[in-house]
């Protein structure tokens, strides 16, 4: 309990002496050092900023394989957090016209320590002004008065990067210049997974990707694919597939891209399928080129019903087509239209099969006849699926066109598929799409129903004197 105790008056005096420090404090206040000593010695903050190296011991928190990343006390949580510590940036009361903080009152000061909770204690019912005040006198600083805020915050950037608006502040930092880039990269960059996930500091992360260089690009990437699932699970996070793009979007080596692919790889299915982690894989499709997306086509085939059938899955699928080039292309379709019956007939699957329809591949439309001959009118009355038939009638060769209309007219109750609700457009399709002795023969068959056109709902496209006249 005193441990508890004492652990909580330290974090409270972290805004104050924060706000010292960059609002125009005396050094002595703004001087977080012993501070941070002190909660390093309590196990809250890490006393080293730097990376550490590969195989280091207990005390680094870069994923390893085998560790479970939702079970780590640092991990995909800003609860841990922010139970216990107050914002970095929280805003002060001001008092004086220019908006800017005034330093604690000389009567109060004895030492940094004794200074601040009296401050604390004293201006913890007081009204609070807004945020920005605070904000803007920070951005105010000059590079040389930020650098000296980044170096006093060593040790302790990674909780400044999970507050609102201290994850502000260091975006803001990340605009001055290499050395505010390396210091931030130093802080954060043994935390990254972590980061990545949460909801203030994905944003700081998305923004260090962009401006970091080549050496600090791959570093985090070794960091984050050391085990596959890490990514797999940041990907499917509501903030963490955010990061992940941007990530794919600044990759530029060779050995970046596949380090990322081959980490994803093993949650392929599990991606593609949430509403989060599709993104990424599209993300992937749109970035790289086909060859370095080969791993990404050869699951999209061999797991294509699974995929099409799918709300996001589909999406994927068909862009896993339109990326892909000569034989990736062409097992992709081939997979597709293998399974093209039960596809045709699903809520999401029969938009698959008319977007490879619409390519008008000669080898994948014969095989599609192939499986849907004798099956036209069963396939007509569903709702998802009279949409492929109709679409079979536009692309279809004459001879496939000519089968559809020939199974249309064998049907003895020719009056029912002419009042169904979904049959119905498959007639008035072939009506449009026929022509000849065919065309004849389909008009001639529809005539004797007249009076049924006239008053069913369902056939006022078909009751059309210019089109039976046709």
């Amino acid at each position: 309990m005193k441990l508890d105790t004492e652990m909580e008056m330290l974090l409270n005096e972290i805004p104050l002496l924060h706000h010292g420090g960059l609002l125009g404090g005396d050094a002595e206040a703004g001087d977080l050092s012993f501070l941070i000593h002190e909660l390093a010695a309590m196990g809250i903050v890490d006393g080293d900023d730097e990376p550490p190296a590969p195989g280091a011991g207990a005390g680094s928190i870069f994923p390893k394989k085998g560790d479970d990343l939702l079970a780590s006390p640092h991990a995909f949580s800003a609860a841990n957090h922010h139970a216990h510590m107050p914002s970095l940036f929280d805003s002060f009361p001001f008092d004086g016209a220019d908006g800017w903080c005034s330093p604690a009152p000389a009567s109060v000061v004895a030492t940094p320590r004794s200074r601040c909770k009296n401050a604390w204690r004293k201006n913890a019912a007081a009204t609070t002004t807004s945020p920005k005040k605070c904000g803007a006198a920070a951005a105010a600083l000059t590079k040389s008065q930020s650098g000296e805020s980044l170096a006093g915050l060593r040790g302790f950037m990674y909780h400044v990067a999970r507050d609102q608006h201290g994850c502000r502040f260091l975006q803001q930092r990340l605009d001055d210049g290499k050395r505010e880039v390396d210091l931030i990269f130093a802080g954060v960059s043994r935390h990254a997974a972590q980061l990545m996930v949460d909801p203030f500091g994905n944003y700081l992360m998305q923004k260090l990707l962009a401006v970091c260089d080549a050496g600090q690009r791959m570093a985090l990437v070794l960091a984050l694919t050391a085990d596959a699932m890490v990514l797999v699970r940041i990907s499917l996070n509501v903030h963490g597939t955010r990061a992940v793009q941007k990530l794919i979007e600044s990759l530029r080596a060779e050995e970046e891209i596949r380090l990322v692919i081959k980490s994803l790889h093993p949650g392929f299915l599990e991606l593609i399928k949430d509403p989060n982690g599709n993104h990424v894989v599209q993300k992937c499709l749109q970035s790289f080129d086909a060859e370095d997306n080969k791993p990404i086509f050869d699951a999209a085939a061999l797991h294509c019903l699974e995929i099409g059938m799918q709300c996001h899955g589909c999406c994927v699928l068909q862009r896993c087509i339109a990326r892909s080039r000569g034989e990736h292309r062409e097992k992709l379709v081939v997979a597709i239209a293998c399974n093209g019956f039960e596809l045709a007939q699903d809520a999401y699957g029969n938009y698959v099969v008319q977007y490879v329809m619409d390519l008008k591949i000669p080898k994948a439309n014969s095989s599609l006849a192939q499986q849907f001959e004798g099956k036209y009118i069963h396939l007509s009355m569903q709702k998802f699926s009279s949409n492929v038939v109709e679409k079979c009638l536009k692309v279809f060769k004459e001879a496939d066109k000519a089968n559809i209309i020939l199974e249309l007219l064998a049907t003895p109750h020719l009056e029912q598929l002419l009042q169904h609700p979904y049959a119905n457009y498959v007639i008035y399709s072939a009506l449009q799409n026929s022509k000849g002795s065919l065309h004849s023969a389909l008009t001639n068959a529809i005539r004797p129903h007249v009076e049924l056109l006239r008053t069913s709902p369902y056939c006022k496209r078909i009751y059309s004197r210019a089109l039976l006249k046709k």
